[in-house]
Order: structure tokens, then sequence, then C-alpha cells
């Protein structure tokens, strides 16, 4: 056992892992923000289930003289406290149905290193240890009603996508920070606030049977559905209340997370030293970019029958593939520490350094670096694979991919059949190392409205090397490009709403930045990205222009078969752009219009019109494939026999109001249909492309050479069809929410503040006419001579002569 536990660093100082004061206050900001949602939640629920109750109670005293009319306020309150309540009962406890549980005796070297970590860490163990086919390593529990009172025991996920690409002092690292995590006593307010959250959810996003009752009460005669418009009116009040409170118990709680994740750093540091971490944390990005391609090559493997054995060996191979792709070596590498000021040493720059996507809502990566630097602890790296702590890891690995396809009719095929595959896909044109990735990550043709603005007039003063057409330059501005676009599209998010900074403070490129600071901050990266795309677009048109040139300039049917490809290749990406864009604008207006609850009929039209804009962009794909004529190198590749063949014809009625909900259930098959056909078109023409513009650089490099002929007849693309240059997607033209939308989702300071202020209004007024219900004032004038003293229903007051008072009472019929 002790070969397989790599050792840690001596000489830890003692408070290396002591929480910062930061840390003790935000915690208790947290539990602040959460006892006020406890406390918010049960009152109103108390609240209207007492005056329900009590009013219920008094009626039914009164006998047969009560009249309907006195019976529905304490039918509407007795709604609204079971609107409430039923949230309590649909707490789902922790499930875990895409993983497997490992026990002692399956792994008993996985479960006693793991239980090492834990005792080192002065961390409980884990109860149960689950593996599951993502790139992942999570804490989590279950949860019942009981387990808020009771500590619920916790559990550990290790994805096995993680596993895969992790030697044992960064698998060490990253379990350390998971065990840091078990040993947070502030863990336990996580477990309160993701019941709380639960509860939050289910009363403001659910729709259920009460809501179809209020919705079908609402639509009958007037004299009736009024009672219906009221209790809809005060649902919503509550809702927008229970929202609000949450959002604040969030932010808390944000604040507290961040604290959280670079203490439990520290602890990782404590025992596997500085490095550990921050490799593992550079490699995950790695796995993710892996894994994502591995999943998109197992869902082609299952369309073409050929199930994988075992998905982990395809996603280390992807893995050792990417960096050939990218014409990086240094892609995928492990950073190489140099030996003299290994503490000053950074793997992530402070300006593009994003977290991988299990640790998404972390601290940035450059930022998790500088903490488990600040105090620098060397360790020798263990460079074995975390596999070796799994027994059987073959079968398990199996038994994962099984998961993850599923049940399918065909036989698993063996890994070499899979990386043979894997390998002919990486023997396509456009992937080869040459091109330094540009196709991978980058349209070809999607900066220009017309094929023909894809080239200009050049003249050639020398042969075409590739080496000069495709500059070392390209793998370096498709990395910016890269981490541009995730910069962009985070604070995009964060100026939208759609995304909150994970403890309430938006921090970009080593500054904080304010909210009103996020458009000027989003339009320089925009000025940033341009530059970049304008540059690799200068490449693509280089390229393109100088490959005519030759042609033209010697074999004119060579010039027509590229200008050919090129105009099929531009309507191909433009038109399968096109669709995904449609598409993407009908699920933001989906998004917004339900973002309130229910959909109003504005709403209603705003999904008309986006999908009608969907409806389009299909129909324009069926109807002129006639017009596309690829070629016969092309067609032979993709294996069809013509491009309107292949497509088949287009079924799907046009949307209207009486059948958009079926229309929107069945038109994600028709995207992915038309959108999966022409990406395929455009992959094979652009493969095609390369390979004759390599035949005419071939020929022109050595004069008196003839080329084969050019495949006749030329391609050919339609004359007009829509298209999508890069920065004019539908998304970027849609106008900004209205405040009545605002309001409805609370989005924005001022519309959040006045959502809650109408929300309180409603709601006090219903609990002030609640507490009024069946109470009877009363004055009492004493006309004797003399003072008098009279009880009425328990109260005894004193009345001088001639004088008066008022008496507030519950009163009965009598």
């Amino acid at each position: 056992m002790t070969t397989l536990y790599p050792p840690g660093p001596s000489d830890v100082p003692a408070g290396l892992t002591r929480p910062a004061a930061s840390y003790q206050r935000n915690a208790w900001l947290a539990v602040t923000g959460l006892l006020l949602f406890i406390v918010l939640y049960f009152a109103l629920t108390a609240w209207f289930a007492f005056a329900g109750l009590r009013g219920a109670l008094r009626l039914a005293l009164d006998g047969a003289s009560a009249s309907l009319p006195e019976w529905l306020p304490c039918g509407g309150s007795l709604f609204l406290a079971a609107f409430l309540a039923k949230a309590l009962f649909f707490i789902r406890k922790g499930e875990h149905a895409d993983g497997v549980e490992l026990t002692r005796k399956e792994q008993p070297r996985l479960i006693a290193f793991l239980e090492q970590i834990a005792d080192d860490a002065g961390a409980p163990r884990p109860h149960k240890v689950f593996v599951s086919a993502r790139v992942n390593a999570a804490v989590f529990y279950d949860l019942s009603l009981l387990n808020l009172i009771r500590p619920s025991q916790k559990n550990l996920e290790i994805g096995l996508g993680l596993v895969n690409l992790l030697n044992l002092s960064e698998f060490k690292a990253v379990c350390a920070h998971e065990f840091g995590h078990f040993a947070q006593r502030s863990m336990a307010l996580g477990r309160w606030v993701y019941t709380a959250q639960q509860i939050a959810a289910h009363i403001v996003a659910k729709r259920d049977l009460l809501d179809r009752f209020l919705r079908r009460l609402s639509n009958l005669d007037v004299r009736i559905s009024w009672i219906g418009w009221l209790l809809s009116l005060v649902v919503w009040a509550l809702r927008a209340i229970v929202d609000t409170t949450f959002r604040l118990v969030i932010i808390a709680q944000r604040a507290l997370s961040r604290e959280m994740e670079m203490q439990a750093d520290l602890v990782a540091v404590s025992l596997t030293g500085s490095n550990a971490l921050v490799h593992a944390l550079h490699r995950l990005q790695i796995a993710d970019d892996a894994w994502d391609r591995t999943l998109g090559f197992v869902r082609s493997e299952l369309g073409n029958q050929r199930p994988p054995r075992d998905v982990f060996i395809v996603h280390q191979a992807m893995a050792d593939r990417l960096n050939r792709i990218y014409n990086d070596p240094a892609y995928g590498q492990r950073p190489r520490v140099p030996v003299e000021g290994a503490a000053a040493f950074r793997v992530f720059n402070r300006e593009l350094a994003q977290p991988p996507r299990m640790w998404a809502t972390h601290p940035q990566n450059h930022e998790r670096e500088e903490n488990a630097k600040r105090t620098y602890l060397a360790a020798p790296a263990d460079e074995r694979s975390a596999w070796a702590l799994f027994d059987n890891a073959e079968e398990l690995r199996e038994r994962m991919t099984a998961k993850l396809t599923g049940n399918t009719e065909h036989a698993a095929v063996e890994p070499e059949v899979s990386l043979k595959q894997l390998d002919e896909q990486f023997t396509q044109e456009h992937l080869k190392p040459q091109y330094r990735g540009i196709y991978l990550a980058f349209p070809a043709t999607r900066q220009a409205r017309s094929a023909d603005a894809l080239t200009e007039a050049v003249t050639l003063a020398a042969p075409l090397h590739l080496d000069m057409l495709y500059p070392a330059t390209i793998s370096q501005d498709l990395e910016r490009l890269r981490a541009l676009e995730r910069e962009h599209a985070l604070l995009s998010s964060l100026r939208d709403g759609r995304y909150d900074a994970p403890d309430g403070i938006i921090r970009h490129r080593n500054r904080v930045v304010r909210r009103a600071e996020l458009p000027a901050v989003i339009a320089a990266l925009d000025a940033e990205r341009a530059a970049v795309r304008a540059a690799l677009q200068t490449v693509l048109k280089t390229v393109r222009s100088a490959h005519l040139a030759a042609a033209g300039a010697l074999w004119p049917q060579w010039r027509d078969y590229l200008k050919g490809l090129l105009s099929v290749l531009h309507y191909a990406e433009h038109t399968e752009a096109n669709v995904r864009d449609a598409q993407a604008y009908l699920s933001l207006w989906r998004q917004r219009a339900a973002a309130g609850g229910s959909i109003s009929e504005k709403g209603v039209g705003h999904i008309l019109r986006a999908a009608e804009s969907l409806q389009r962009a299909l129909v324009q794909v069926f109807r002129v494939a006639e017009d596309v004529e690829p070629g016969a190198p092309v067609l032979a590749a993709l294996g069809i026999e013509s491009w309107s063949a292949a497509l088949g014809r287009f079924g799907l009625n046009d949307p209207v109001r009486g059948n958009i909900n079926d229309w929107l259930r069945v038109v994600d098959g028709w995207v992915h249909h038309a959108a999966g056909r022409l990406s395929a078109l455009r992959r094979a023409t652009l493969d095609e492309l390369l390979r004759s513009e390599a035949i005419v650089a071939a020929a022109h490099a050595a004069p008196g050479t003839v080329p084969p002929d050019a495949p006749q007849p030329a391609p050919s693309a339609p004359a007009t069809f829509d298209t999508l240059v890069v920065g004019t997607e539908r998304i970027a033209r849609v106008e900004k929410p209205t405040f009545s939308e605002r309001f409805r989702s609370a989005n924005g300071l001022l519309p959040g503040f006045a959502r809650a202020v109408v929300a309180l209004g409603i709601v006090g007024s219903m609990m002030v006419f609640g507490w009024t219900q069946g109470r009877v004032t009363m004055l009492h004038h004493n006309g004797l001579a003399r003072d008098s003293s009279t009880a009425i229903d328990g109260q005894r007051i004193e009345v001088r002569s001639g004088g008066s008072t008022h008496l507030s009472s519950q009163g009965g019929r009598e």
C-alpha cells in the first residue's frame, strides 16, 4: 500500500490549513442568510395554515349559519399553506443513478488509498465511494427531512475521465481537495443550502396540480374566476418572495464557497505539495477537451453500429492526438518545473486562466495557483497512472462504458477497432498537423457573405509551401482566440444575468470589475477578438487566393474545380450555422418567455416568431437541395448518390398557435438531421478542397508537370441562400429584456427591488386581511353616572362615566 501512496511535503507550517478570519465571517453571513430564509418560509406556511384553520374552526362552531363567502378566505389560506408546504415533501435524496458504487472487497487498494488521505487530512472517511463516466470528483450526500436534523454521511464521486489522465500525485491532490471539504464544518451549511434550494426551486419553478387547478378556476365564469385570479396573484407574490430571499442566501453562500475552495486547496497542498494540485488543474483542461471530443466519437460509432468496449482508451488516445491536430507539441504536456525558482514558476496566465468544467464555479486557476504557492511546499511527483490504484481496471472501464452507451442492439467492438476508427478520423485532411488546427477551431468561410469574397487576385512569385502559407503563429492565435471566446462568453453571461460570479465579485484580468463596467470590458474584448480573427482570416484568404492563382495560370479546369468546392463549402458552413443559430434563438426566447413562470401571450408571440425563423431556415435547406452539386469525390466520400436524395423530403408543418407545442417537441429532430448532414457535407468538401489544393501546389512547384484532370463536372452551390457571418448571429441582435421582463425575473437591482416590494405588499395585504377575518370591533360607551367595568371575550375594560372605548375581539355569530 505504501508504494502506491505518493509522499507529501516535509516541514508543513502548522497553521497552513487554518481558516482565515474572512472564512469565519462569511460562514456567519451564510448562516444568517439561511436562517432568514428558513424562518420566513416556515413563518409564511404556519401563518396561512393558522389563519385558515382558525377561521374554519370558528365557522364550524357557528354551525350551518356560516355562508359561502365566509368560508372562502379560510379555503384560500389553506390553499396557500398547502402550496408552500408541498415543497417539503418533494425533497429528493441524493441520487447517483449514472454511477457505480465501489466496495472494499472490489477495490481494496483504492479504498485504502482514500482512507489514508482522509486520515492525513483529519477528515471523516467517505461513507460510500462511487465512480462515474465523467471528468469529475465531488462530495455528495443523501438528503431527507431526517438528515436536516441528523448529520448525513458524505459520499465521494470519482470520475474515471479524471482518473484516466492524472498521475498518482495529481489524483492524490484532487482527492485531498475533496477531503478538505469533508473536514469543513461549514459543509453542514451546504446540506441546508441544498435543501433550501430544492424548496425554493419547487415553489418557484414547479408547475403542478395546484397550478392547473388555478388556471381552470380562472377560466370559469367571472363570478367565480375572480377567486382564481386573486389566488394566482398571491401565488405569484409568494414565489417572488421565496425567490428573492433565496437569492440572498446564494450570495452569502458563494462568498463562503470561495473561501472553502481556497482552504480545501491548502489541505491538498499540505498533503501533496504546491505543484500537484496546479498540474491537476492543468491536466483537467485537456481532459475536458478530449472528453467532449470522445463523446462525439462515441455518438458517431453508435450510429455506425460499432459501440466501443472501452471508451477510456479512446479518451486517452484522443488526448494524445490533440497536440498533433493543433500542431502544438506542448499541448497537453505536463509543465516542467524548473529546479531553480520553482516557487516563482507559474503555469496559468493571470489574464486568461479559466477553471476546468468540474470546478467551473470555483476561483480562477491563476488565483488557486497563487494560493497554493503562497507558501511553497516541494514534494516529489509520482508519475505512475492513477489506474494503478484500481483492481480489475479493465473490467471497471468496460462496465462504465456500457452504462455510458446504454443498451445497444450491436455487440461492443474491441479497443483495437475503436482506435482504428479514431485514427481514420484523424487522417481526415483538415485534421493533419500541417494545417495547425485552423480548420478544427476556426470557420473556413463564415467571414464573408459570398464565396467570391474569400479570395483576391494575387501574383505568385514562388512555389506554394505549406509552412509559409500556414505559419506557426496560427497555433498561438487559435489559443488566444479560444481564451478570448471563453472570457467573452463568461462576461456576457454575467452582463445578461444568466450567470453570477461565485462570490458575487466579478474579477477579470486580476482586477475587480463593477457590473456597470461590463459593457465597456466586453467591447474591449470584442476588439481583441476581431483582431485575432482578422489575422486568421488573412491566413485563409491568402491560402485560397494563392492556390486559385496557381491553378488559373496553367489549368483553368482546376481553377473552376477549386472555386466550385469553395462555393459548396461556403454554402454548407453558412447553412449549418444558420440552422443551429435559429435553434439557439428559439431556445433563448423559450427561456425568456418562461423566466417569470407562466408564459404570457406576448411570450407566445416571441416563441412563434422564433419558431417561424427556424422553420424558414429548415425549409431553405430542403428547397435548394437540388441545386447543391458537391462533385463526384465528395459524394463518394459521403457514400451517397446525390445531396437531395441523402437529405430526403421535409415533412414538418409550419408552426402556428394551435400546433406550437407539438411542433416544439419534434423540431429538434429535424434540426439534428439537417445540421448533421450539412456538417458531413462541410467536412467532406473541406477535405476535398485541401487535397485538391495540394495537387495544384505540387504541380505548380514542379514546372512542366501536368496534374491529373480535375473531376468533372465542377461542384456548384445555390445562387442565393441565407448566410450567417460571424458576429451577426440572431442572439446578438436580440433586444434587451424590457423592464416588465426584468421585473418578472428580478433581473437587475431596480427590477428585483420593485418586484420584492410589490410581492411583499400583496402578501402583507393578504395577511392583514386574514388577521381581520372574524374579528369584531365594538364601541363601548358608558352612559352611567359612575365608572363601569366590563368583561368581553376574556378582556376586562374599565370605562369612566360618560367615556367610551373601542374593543377588538374574535367574534362569533351571536
